[in-house]
């Protein structure tokens, strides 16, 4: 996945992580092709795999000549999604190191040849790649949040950029709203299109979809939280996040779900009053013990019925967030880590 996630928090709308992204290229084609009238972060999903394709992404437009064959990922959210599609084999270049035990083996083993991109940190706490370093792996597709390069230089390069919705700079209103597990397969679709493997998206949205078909039997409520600052923060994640539809498939209901932003800061008063029967805290590095023992240090965790019962477990945040192949395994992850509790 991975993200690096910033101090604060790890991830996509207000993480940020927002690497780079948008774009428009190869202006002779974009010109005579038709741009489709689709979400701003997603391709349009009747686009199928006719090249040249131009579709809509962040708000801008993006023409790709061919199915590209020389990626380049900018943290490695998209990595499920890529799995999925056979598309693994195509990156040639990323940024950072991937998390164990998340991905099939061969993954492992086609990433280890790619080359590893160097960054910088930005004064949000983000990732930023230059220009140069991108251009001099000759890539026909960067997919990278916005933020992390030039998407004007890109273009002028001729290379195109492909952002994931959830980290588009102007985020639509849509992902404010309580997330389902659509946004995967809207993801999974965008990517498809983008990369002429429409095909194989739909194969990969149909055997997730019947790996959820089964509801789960009801395990109360819950919140999410990602800790931080040594304890000192706690960040519950509302409804627009994945861990509502994630939550609700293991049988779970965010007590946060109300909330219209996706992660935000909360006094530990504010969780006690709702009083989730179960937390869940959100990890994205260390083990899960230093997840729970950062969490049982924080003041005032103690008033909780959760820490009282004993029931509080550690989930690693690709299950998740953003929208991705991943997410849709999270309540089985989930399943299993609940079915250890008293």
């Amino acid at each position: 996945m991975t993200r690096s996630p910033a101090p604060r928090r790890p991830l996509a709308l207000r993480r940020p992580l927002a690497l780079a992204a948008a774009a428009a290229l190869l202006a002779g084609l974009a010109a005579c092709a038709p741009a489709p009238t689709s979400a701003p972060g997603a391709a349009d999903p009747t686009a199928g795999s006719s090249f040249p394709l131009t579709i809509t992404n962040c708000g801008s437009p993006v023409t790709l000549a061919a199915p590209p064959q020389r990626i380049v990922l900018v943290n490695a959210d998209e990595i499920p999604n890529l799995e999925a599609l056979g598309a693994i084999d195509r990156v040639v270049a990323m940024t950072g190191s991937l998390q164990p035990d998340l991905y099939a083996p061969e993954t492992y083993d086609a990433l280890a040849k790619a080359d590893i991109l160097s960054t910088e940190t930005n004064a949000t706490g983000g990732s930023v790649v230059s220009q140069e370093s991108l251009v001099g792996m000759r890539p026909d597709l960067v997919i990278a949040p916005e933020k992390a390069v030039d998407r004007a230089a890109l273009a002028a390069s001729g290379i195109p950029l492909y952002t994931p919705s959830a980290y588009c700079a102007d985020p639509t209103p849509e992902l404010r709203t309580t997330a389902t597990f659509d946004r995967v397969w809207d993801e999974m679709r965008s990517l498809g299109a983008v990369l002429g493997a429409g095909d194989r998206a739909e194969q990969a949205i149909a055997d997730a979809q019947s790996g959820l078909a089964d509801p789960a039997p009801d395990a109360g409520t819950a919140a999410a939280l990602y800790v931080s600052s040594g304890g000192s923060v706690l960040s519950p994640y509302g409804g627009p996040s994945m861990v509502t539809p994630v939550f609700e498939a293991a049988g779970l209901r965010n007590v946060y779900a109300d909330s219209d932003q996706r992660v935000f800061d909360a006094n530990v008063e504010d969780i006690v009053a709702r009083d989730p029967r179960t937390i869940v805290l959100l990890y994205s590095s260390g083990s899960p013990d230093d997840a729970v023992a950062a969490f049982l240090g924080a003041p005032g965790v103690s008033g909780l019925s959760a820490v009282r019962l004993k029931r509080v477990v550690a989930l690693r945040f690709p299950f998740t967030d953003p929208p991705s192949m991943l997410s849709t395994k999270g309540p089985a992850e989930l399943a299993e880590l609940l079915a250890t509790l008293p």
